[in-house]
């Protein structure tokens, strides 16, 4: 049987910096702001991506019990100075442009959970920022960002 601890051992072997768990429950609060602000957001839906059904976990994975949350940094790299003021960092190391090892790490992880009997999804849509912070595992900033509570205390 696979525990919590192997599977905290497990995501830290493959390179990510805080794991949290919480049920798959829906994002009550989430959905509610996303419809108050249909005007804003009504365009990721026009485009096809469905935010409110994101909301609810188990309309990604019907079966879904756990959601595991896997912190990323994107303090691993130093930059040229004259770039880091015009580009925020997670641009500057974002896997979809480098793809040079989150994605990577991810599928080492999935794959793992995969050969224990766990199936899992990798959703887009459903609300990561959300989904940590009711793990505990930081707040949000004046800025709107997520901050860690136990990496250096970053976005």
């Amino acid at each position: 049987m696979v525990t919590k601890q192997k599977i905290i051992q497990v995501a830290h072997e493959c390179g990510f910096e805080d794991v949290g768990f919480i049920t798959a429950e829906p994002f009550e609060s989430h959905r509610e702001f996303l419809s108050s602000r249909q005007k804003e957001y009504g365009w990721a839906e026009a485009v096809g991506l469905d935010l409110i059904k994101g909301t609810d976990p188990k309309e990604i994975l019907p079966g879904a019990q756990t959601i595991i949350v896997l912190l990323e940094v994107y303090f691993r790299k130093a930059y040229p100075q004259s770039m880091v003021g015009h580009f925020g960092r997670c641009y500057l190391d974002d896997d979809r442009v480098t793809k040079d090892g989150l994605m990577k790490r991810i599928k080492a992880f999935r794959s793992y959970l995969s050969d224990n009997g766990i199936d899992s999804k990798v959703p887009f849509n459903l609300p990561h920022r959300v989904a940590a912070a009711r793990a505990g595992m930081g707040t949000f900033g004046k800025n709107c960002l997520f901050y860690s509570n136990k990496v250096a205390r970053q976005s």
